[in-house]
């Protein structure tokens, strides 16, 4: 994934060809913005949310924590040992 420091150049060196008017700070912050949009394009659990096919955001979730459960290795709803009866 690029850095910030690559996003501003890429972006300083189009503006030098395309729109020299455009001041060098709207340049840095047009390359922060599109850094941190790449940034949250890389997170893959919000993708899975923001791609998964369900009628409701929360239907969603609750069928990625499903796929996720099914997918860890032992079993995710051991009984807490310290969970005993209260006297």
């Amino acid at each position: 994934m690029p850095t910030l420091t690559a996003y501003e150049n890429r972006v300083l060196a189009y503006r030098n060809e395309h729109f020299p008017n455009i001041g060098k700070r709207t340049a840095k912050t047009i390359a922060r913005m599109l850094c941190e949009r790449q940034a949250r394009m890389t997170d893959l659990d919000l993708e899975r949310i923001l791609t998964h096919s369900d009628p409701t955001p929360k239907q969603a979730i609750r069928n990625i924590e499903k796929e996720k459960a099914a997918t860890m290795p032992g079993d995710r709803l051991q009984k807490n040992p310290y969970q005993g009866e209260l006297l």
